[in-house]
């Protein structure tokens, strides 16, 4: 035990007694699904301090809108600006983003996709470098993610903070297991963890698919394991309730995609808990959260600056529809300059009696598409997405017609060429013998604002 004790520590360096009793507990109950993959925190005692600070920072300084960017972001862009290659090209010597800060150039996931390395500060120190996987959902584009732990141990207090504005707190200790996040797809990742920043409180992703485990093993896991809140995205929590699940948690929160609000209303009714609406992408950590009252999306971090753009980069009048950007952020290795999202909304400087940080209105974000396979069931982008992974590429679009034909575009990338076959065996494996027209197409998304596609798309049959 003390050897196996001694490798976890290599992955959550902060594990206790009392955390290796949790991790046990949920690696190795009767009930739990197969455990496929293997995760730590990676924190370390010296990012504590900075932790604990930003969690009363998140209370104390809630954002304020303003028109101009604030001087933090300016001093930031100022000492970064030597740093960052893509910055030096883009922005030419004696460039004052004081005076000129609508001028600047704005960025998106093509930068991120094609240029990651004009983009890792020049100084930065990479040796706790990890790296986050996306799928292309919004944006078509298949990013490779730098991060930090230190960053990423931040994203905890702004969901804390959500949950707290819905009147939550979680028991966030190593008797309890704080989280559960659930999918539904084909084939994902399911790891038991621990987490620092919260006391080494418990943690599961799971999936509630029949290649996983069972409904009713999934049903008696649930209910003894017993999680503070549910993290997922509308279709996980939709398999939720097919499933019959019938643990209550404290709150459910839905990331990743839309979450319309006839299943907000159907899962608050069954589950009697708030359902929260969670805005946040890979590449910016949390921005937003739906607040108690539905009253929009107040900001989440005091260290992003929003703008709402028109497609030339400019910013809109406060109240006009278009698309969301953001500056700043806790990533050293990825530093957002007026970074498009792909998502768009109205801002609304004005707080609410809750939360003073201005709000986002009819965000109309990544809204979740569930393909049909030719026996009917439904399939996920997410297992979509597995199966291109296995390629190089760029960039994609695959649309579904209405007979349930298949059509994949594909921006391959520079060197390596797509494998036609293995697409058509991973495709087959997900939706049988459909018809697939396999496009490359060097060109994609060249013609369009910030290079966006729709990623997924899939036409109604008819009636």
């Amino acid at each position: 035990m003390d050897a196996e004790f001694a490798a976890r520590q290599d992955r959550n360096p902060l594990l206790d007694a009392a955390g290796w009793r949790m991790f046990c507990f949920l690696h190795q109950h009767p009930r739990a699904p197969r455990w496929n993959y293997q995760v730590g925190d990676r924190l370390l005692a010296k990012d504590l301090p900075a932790l604990h600070a930003y969690r009363q920072r998140i209370i104390q300084e809630r954002p304020r809108w303003q028109p101009d960017p604030p001087d933090w972001l300016l001093a930031w862009v100022e000492r970064l600006l030597p740093k960052v290659p893509l910055w030096r090209e883009r922005l030419p010597a004696g460039f004052d983003p004081r005076r000129d800060w609508v001028h600047i150039p704005t960025s998106c996931r093509e930068d991120i996709a094609s240029r990651i390395e004009q983009l890792v500060p020049q100084n930065a120190e990479l040796s706790r470098l990890i790296v986050y996987e996306t799928n292309g959902t919004s944006t078509g584009h298949a990013l490779d993610v730098p991060n930090h732990p230190a960053a990423v141990a931040l994203n905890h207090p702004l969901l804390e903070f959500a949950l707290s504005r819905h009147g939550v707190r979680p028991r966030f200790d190593a008797q309890h297991v704080a989280c559960v996040n659930v999918g539904s797809e084909a084939r994902t990742v399911t790891f038991a963890n621990v987490f620092a920043a919260w006391n080494n409180a418990g943690f599961a992703k799971v999936n509630l698919h029949e290649a996983s485990w069972s409904r009713d093993q999934a049903r008696r896991f649930f209910a003894e394991v017993q999680p503070e809140f549910l993290t997922g995205d509308p279709v996980a929590f939709a398999a939720y309730a097919d499933w019959a699940i019938d643990y209550k948690p404290m709150a459910m929160v839905s990331t990743a995609t839309m979450l319309s609000a006839e299943l907000k209303q159907h899962l608050e009714a069954r589950h009697g808990c708030p359902v929260i609406d969670f805005y946040s992408t890979t590449e910016t950590g949390p921005i937003a959260y739906a607040g108690p009252n539905g009253d929009g999306f107040s900001q989440l971090p005091p260290d992003l600056y929003l703008e709402i753009l028109d497609p030339e980069g400019y910013p809109v009048e406060a109240g006009t529809l278009g698309e969301i950007a953001v500056s700043g952020g806790r990533n050293p290795y990825l530093p957002l300059l007026r970074y498009r999202t792909g998502d768009h909304a109205r801002l609304d400087p004005a707080g609410n009696p809750q939360d003073p940080a201005p709000r986002l209105h009819d965000l109309h974000a990544r809204a979740p598409v569930l393909f049909r396979a030719a026996s009917g069931a439904p399939v996920h982008p997410l297992d979509i997405a597995y199966i291109l992974r296995t390629q190089s590429w760029v960039q994609h679009e695959l649309l579904q017609g209405a007979d349930g034909s298949l059509r994949l575009t594909i921006r391959p990338g520079l060197i390596a060429r797509i494998d036609r076959q293995a697409l058509r065996d991973g495709f087959d494996v997900l939706f049988g013998k459909l018809p697939l027209e396999i496009i490359e197409d060097p060109q994609l998304g060249s013609n369009r604002p910030g290079g966006k596609v729709i990623a997924y798309r899939r036409e109604q049959s008819p009636g």
